[in-house]
């Protein structure tokens, strides 16, 4: 299947803001994504969550504008906004009719220099974010995960939630946030993406009248390689519900690794779908789980793919742990049969394709692998999935499903 989103302009101000736009005239919408490429893999120790916290805090209003006139606008203007902060990137978009799509571009101009951090909105919002991680780990899977990312990376600032550690959070200053604004919110930092219904000479010039001038300033390089040194381990925690949980971490790999392809396959035949081979094991035949799962995420240094269960009433955790191992090491062992490869394979073109339907979901792709890797990836992605042989996916999950290199966490019930 030939694949190619086409039409996408990609050029450097002189400032060094990326910018990539690509017109779709199917709706007359525009939605403009910044990126910036600044998350929780970027933060000091000590400092956990002060990504997180400097979005909440982008929207407390500018030396131009007000706090909530940023929500303001965008509702007059009959649009929408929002932010999210992950490990490697935090991300600001609006989404706008064509004919008033510009607006963001004011804005965020505007709050790229001019946000105000002031101590009175820092210390309200810090109750909030409390609040929202002591929520978090209300939630079994939030909590498993966090417990087997601080426990599996060693010193690599994957180990850390994106919210941050409860006690850095806690014991965040002013100063801290400032200078975390200072060092990332800066145009060489960013990569702007607009995809809608453009002109793009038009958009370019609004682009650069708007953001062009903005100064930009010497940084760490925050897109340094990073190596995480995996341990794995045997964990068990108590779960604060009637639900055995198991949750069992791999190794996946990076985004610009020719490999994640092949684990994406690995993943889609380990649980996509009541065929799959963990659903088919673990709740068809042997009944030991309501809920058998699994999930992988691009991210810029190599992190896990996730295999989740849910287990029947007084089913052994050892017992789905041993289940789970052997499906891992029957991955590594005999290569899928054509069959369940060309499913495979349909099924990830499907999701990839639906990743790009709206321009929402184009913005979001395009400023992903960039900020990641490079866009162009996404043009190469199909070709590449198409041309895994079974033989070359038994060799990954060699590399990357062997069980004694997986992290186990097992959450009982507790008994209070």
């Amino acid at each position: 299947m030939n694949f190619s989103l086409t039409d996408v302009e990609c050029i450097k101000l002189a400032n060094g803001l990326k910018v990539l736009v690509r017109p779709d005239r199917s709706i007359p919408i525009v939605t403009t994504m910044l990126w910036y490429q600044v998350g929780s893999r970027s933060e000091e120790p000590g400092s956990t969550g002060v990504s997180h916290f400097l979005e909440h805090m982008m929207f407390k209003g500018t030396k131009r504008l007000a706090k909530g006139a940023i929500d303001q606008l965008t509702t007059w203007n009959g649009g929408f906004n929002n932010a999210f902060t992950g490990r490697d990137y935090t991300v600001y978009y609006f989404s706008f009719a064509s004919d008033r799509w510009w607006s963001a571009l004011e804005i965020e101009a505007d709050r790229m220099v001019n946000a105000l951090l002031e101590s009175e909105e820092f210390e309200l919002e810090k109750q909030v974010i409390l609040e929202e991680m002591r929520m978090a780990m209300d939630d079994p899977w939030e909590s498993m995960r966090q417990t087997v990312d601080f426990r599996a990376f060693g010193d690599h600032p994957y180990r850390n939630p994106i919210i941050g550690q409860l006690d850095d959070v806690s014991d965040l200053t002013l100063d801290t946030l400032i200078k975390h604004y200072d060092r990332y919110y800066v145009p060489n930092n960013a990569t702007l993406v607009i995809v809608g219904d453009v002109d793009v000479d038009e958009a370019l010039k609004r682009i650069d009248k708007t953001l062009g001038s903005l100064p930009s300033t010497p940084i760490v390089n925050p897109g340094r390689r990073l190596q995480p040194e995996r341990r794995p381990e045997r964990i068990e925690i108590a779960n604060p519900s009637a639900v055995t949980r198991v949750l069992v971490a791999i190794p996946a790999p990076a985004i610009d690794n020719s490999q994640l392809s092949n684990m994406q396959l690995i993943d889609r035949i380990l649980s996509e779908g009541k065929l799959s081979r963990l659903h088919l094991r673990m709740v068809e035949n042997e009944q030991l789980a309501s809920l058998a799962t699994s999930d992988i995420e691009e991210t810029m240094d190599p992190y896990h793919v996730f295999i989740r269960l849910e287990l029947e009433k007084g089913v052994k955790p050892e017992l789905a742990v041993r289940c789970v191992l052997d499906e891992l090491k029957k991955l590594c062992e005999e290569e899928p049969d054509e069959a369940e490869l060309r499913k495979a394979k349909n099924q990830c073109v499907s999701q990839f394709l639906n990743d790009l339907e709206t321009t929402f979901d184009q913005s979001f792709q395009l400023g992903l692998w960039e900020t990641l890797s490079h866009w162009e990836g996404l043009n190469e992605y199909i070709e590449g999935l198409e041309s895994v042989s079974a033989s070359q996916l038994c060799q990954t999950a060699a590399k990357y499903c062997d069980p004694e290199k997986a992290v186990v966490c097992v959450a009982v019930p507790d008994s209070n």
